[in-house]
């Protein structure tokens, strides 16, 4: 029987659970262009100049964001088709990290998704199935936090009544990793085939 070392488990979404970060870039932007015959290049620097950041922890709607570039673009027709195209491509399920959710679940702990989303992809992450193998989803564009603010591991400890290394967090960006333990989170980088070690860290084998 598996001796877990931690009661509950905060996991990153983004490069984690959905193996959707390849090379630093995710992938549905590389084939963005040759399917949409949109530009990506504007859409990126449109989007990732500040306002997505400001749609990641409420402060803007990214719907509204994407209808303002496809205004700009010409064609505001296709505002909708591009966020869909974009979640669409985006999921890839890590079929390896899940089964250690599963088996993690099974062995008592409770886990939790603690991702810098804003409030539209938050809601499609429980609706294309991630959802059912967590208590619940933490998404910045909810809590208005994003990592690597220490007030955003706060809140998790208030929301859910855990707090230091009784939580460990699983995120494969190291600034999040480092912020979690000073926060006094136990923390683990993930990286691209890393599924045994990580077991091994969260006492699952």
């Amino acid at each position: 029987m598996p001796s877990l070392r931690h009661k509950l488990i905060a996991w990153d979404f983004d490069g984690v659970l959905n193996a959707n970060v390849r090379d630093g870039v995710f992938v549905w932007m590389n084939t963005f262009e040759r399917d949409t015959g949109l530009s990506i290049g504007s859409l990126a620097n449109y989007l990732f100049n500040g306002r997505f950041q400001k749609a990641m922890v409420g402060e803007a709607d990214l719907h509204e964001l994407v209808g303002e570039w496809a205004e700009i673009e010409g064609v505001p027709h296709r505002a909708g088709e591009v966020v869909d195209y974009w979640f669409d491509r985006d999921h890839i399920p890590d079929e390896k990290t899940l089964s250690l959710v599963r088996k993690a679940r099974a062995a008592g702990a409770v886990n939790i998704i603690a991702t810098n989303n804003e409030v539209h992809r938050a809601k499609w992450i429980e609706e294309v199935g991630f959802g059912e193998h967590m208590h619940t989803v933490f998404a910045a564009g909810r809590m208005k936090l994003a990592k690597p603010d220490l007030a955003y591991f706060a809140h998790i400890e208030e929301a859910m009544g855990y707090s230091g290394e009784d939580i460990i967090l699983i995120d494969d960006m190291e600034e999040n990793v480092i912020a979690a333990r000073e926060h006094g989170w136990s923390a683990y980088l993930f990286e691209p085939g890393c599924h045994d070690a990580l077991a091994r860290k969260l006492g699952l084998s």
